[in-house]
């Protein structure tokens, strides 16, 4: 399970990219974060409108009522052009950020050395140091 402590930094560019494409509402979007995840992980509900809240006051979505259902509004949510513009810079940090993270995790997912092997051979980018020369 993935915590949420990891997550935190990435609950902007999760929401942005569930509104990609198609407006959408706070429980819906519960929903699908749910599906995408493969039930591996929820939002909760107040994370979720906080997330929209800032993102909203930062102009990076806009908001508006929809259609009603059980006697209440819906509140729908719709990507603006700046939210695109930091969602594309929120991905390009991840894919340098995903890159970084591997460089430390690898190690722990290559196979153990099977019997008479002294040690695993690991890439040697995995251990360059920040001293030697590229």
């Amino acid at each position: 399970m993935i915590s949420s402590d990891i997550l935190r930094g990435y609950n902007d560019i999760i929401v942005l990219g569930l509104l990609i494409g198609q407006d959408s509402y706070g429980y819906n979007l519960m929903q699908e974060i749910a599906v995408r995840s493969g039930h591996t992980w929820q939002m909760k509900e107040t994370t979720l409108y906080s997330v929209l809240s800032r993102l909203e006051k930062n102009g990076l979505v806009t908001s508006y009522s929809g259609t009603e259902t059980m006697g209440r509004k819906r509140t729908y949510f719709h990507i603006t052009p700046e939210g695109l513009d930091y969602y594309q810079q929120k991905c390009a940090e991840w894919i340098e950020t995903k890159q970084l993270i591997d460089r430390f995790t690898l190690p722990c997912l290559l196979p153990p050395p099977t019997h008479g092997e002294s040690s695993v051979q690991y890439p040697a980018e995995v251990f360059r140091r920040a001293d030697e020369k590229h």
